[in-house]
């Protein structure tokens, strides 16, 4: 049996960051409830547009 030369730096980074963020997605929704994905995005989008429309004010 031949051993494998080790994977590339990038490759391992990618994997463990990959695996972090589905965990955080993950632990994100399930502290929002039981309702539906699409509702979930929905208000968080409602949420950063009401904040950006806020900022844009203050620039004014």
């Amino acid at each position: 049996m031949t051993r494998q030369p080790p994977h590339e730096d990038w490759v391992v980074y990618l994997v463990v960051l990959s695996v972090v963020a589905a965990m955080m997605l993950g632990k994100y929704l399930i502290g929002k409830g039981e309702q539906p994905i699409q509702d979930v995005i929905k208000e968080d989008i409602d949420e950063l547009e009401h904040i950006i429309e806020d900022i844009e004010e203050k620039i004014k």
